[in-house]
């Protein structure tokens, strides 16, 4: 996990989180990378390896290298600039003059006993699960949409190198082996970081529950002020005090970031095919 990725959790979540670490094992590694292998693919580079004996070719495609490399720095900056729009439309939507008369519609401020206003019911794990479904659900999912939207043009795109690549290369069968390791290893990686961005909303939800939950000390004398203390944790994220847009700035700068460690991925995985081997 990259040290970007790594900081936007730990912001979102505002407490340490404690990364393992340890030295990678290569029986462990060449399991895991048999265990993503499509058997379809599989079948065909066992073919392939049988009528090539010891005559497997991997030549570089410097062209190719350079094109993917182009491609793949366009996407970073249609992703910067994806989340930069995103933020913008969501600190509209959640600025206090567009959520407090939402929250007050739907009687979440009561007077407090000792005067001003406290939030309705204790603050029970079902009550600020029900708060995070009015208020950021819908943030969430549009915030793992960007990444999808980035992910779905890069899966069309890679399929397009491949085809290109195969054709760039002689017939013989040496030359074939390294493009279908490629395709052989493909679903499953995109499997792999689809999974990570869907697990995206549980991760917002129960963060925020979490953080907000037992409420029945909390009450401000306004609803403007009580407002500006139900996220509290993400309040200095933004220059308002705004934990809900606090919220949101962390979950897009995760999300955000994963987006670029995605395409950091797959920036070096086609350099390993593509630059070429000397000797096998």
């Amino acid at each position: 996990m990259s040290l970007a990725v790594e900081k936007c959790l730990t912001t979102l979540r505002a407490e340490p989180l404690k990364f393992p670490r340890g030295t990678p094992s290569l029986n462990v590694e060449v399991d895991a990378i048999s265990a993503w292998m499509d058997p379809r693919h599989t079948s065909l580079l066992q073919t392939l390896l049988e009528n090539s004996g010891e005559d497997v070719q991997l030549p570089g495609s410097p062209d190719m290298l350079q094109k993917v490399g182009g491609t793949t720095e366009n996407l970073r900056r249609d992703t910067r600039l994806k989340f930069l729009e995103f933020r913008e439309k969501w600190v509209t939507r959640l600025e206090v003059k567009a959520l407090l008369p939402f929250l007050q519609r739907n009687q979440w401020f009561v007077p407090h006993s000792e005067g001003g206003f406290t939030l309705a019911g204790k603050g029970t794990v079902k009550e600020a699960r029900m708060l995070y479904l009015q208020t950021l659900h819908d943030m969430a999912s549009d915030c793992a949409r960007q990444w999808a939207s980035v992910a779905g043009r890069l899966q069309a795109l890679q399929e397009k190198f491949s085809e290109e690549w195969l054709r760039e290369l002689p017939p013989e069968n040496g030359f074939r082996m390294p493009p279908v390791l490629e395709a052989t290893l493909r679903a499953a990686e995109f499997q792999a970081w689809k999974s990570v961005r869907l697990s995206l909303g549980n991760i917002a939800e129960e963060t925020f529950v979490h953080s907000v939950a037992r409420w029945e000390e909390l009450h401000a004398s306004t609803p403007e002020a009580l407002m500006r203390e139900i996220a509290k944790t993400w309040r200095k994220l933004d220059p308002s005090g705004n934990g809900f847009i606090g919220f949101m700035r962390a979950m897009s700068s995760l999300t955000e970031q994963l987006t670029l460690a995605m395409l950091d991925h797959y920036d070096r995985k086609w350099e390993l095919f593509l630059r070429g081997f000397s000797e096998v």
